[in-house]
């Protein structure tokens, strides 16, 4: 029998799923990455690509321009966050 979910006992359900898969998309990455698993399968073929990006070496700028108010924004985002009651 299914049972109703109030809306927060389904977003912790969505969350331990959410964590469950990204573990195993992790497992899966490593073995693709470290070529110990086939990336050849029935339907779907796993292509490992090398991506170039530049990064900005923020520790490299001058202390006046780290200190001065005018280069900063301040944001502020909500975050959810799922406990045992």
């Amino acid at each position: 029998m299914i049972r109703n979910l109030h809306f927060a006992d389904e977003l912790s359900l969505i969350s331990e799923n959410m964590r469950r898969l990204k573990a195993r998309e992790a497992f899966l990455r490593r073995g693709f990455l470290g070529d110990t698993l086939s990336r050849v399968g029935q339907d779907t073929v796993v292509e490992v690509a090398i991506i170039k990006n530049r990064k900005f070496l923020r520790d490299k700028l001058p202390t006046a321009i780290l200190q001065d108010t005018t280069y900063w924004s301040d944001d502020r985002c909500q975050h959810l966050r799922v406990r045992p009651r």
